[in-house]
């Protein structure tokens, strides 16, 4: 939902290159771990979007998303290039604001689900 799945571990590599300087081995390990811990955790937010955004039978969902997230990568990459600070911001905040819809979207899915499994078996 926050990054392409394809996208998200370049950007959070450059962003941690870029942040990172000219540091000693300890931090670089420390920023590298750090980096791969977001690029896994951009990787979720998207998936259980996904989850949530496709058990919804309209296609607009899907398409939506699709360019919001195509959207949001090349906004990030390009503040990335001129601001790399700003960029980790802006991502660390898409990353937060993206749990929590996942979050809450995975929770009306179960909602939903329960609700479904509840029925009884047409006729």
């Amino acid at each position: 939902m926050v990054f392409s799945t394809g996208w998200a571990s370049g950007v959070n590599a450059y962003l941690v290159v870029l942040v990172s300087g000219d540091a000693d081995s300890v931090q670089q390990a420390a920023y590298g771990a750090l980096g791969g811990g977001t690029a896994l955790a951009s990787h979720l937010v998207k998936a259980g979007g996904r989850l949530a955004i496709n058990a919804s039978p309209e296609p607009v969902s899907n398409v939506v998303a699709s360019l919001g997230e195509d959207a949001a990568v090349v906004g990030v990459v390009l503040l990335a290039l001129d601001h790399p600070r700003i960029a980790l911001v802006v991502s660390a905040v898409l990353l937060v604001v993206g749990a929590y819809l996942v979050h809450h979207l995975l929770r009306l899915v179960r909602r939903g689900w329960r609700r479904w499994k509840g029925r009884p078996a047409p006729a």
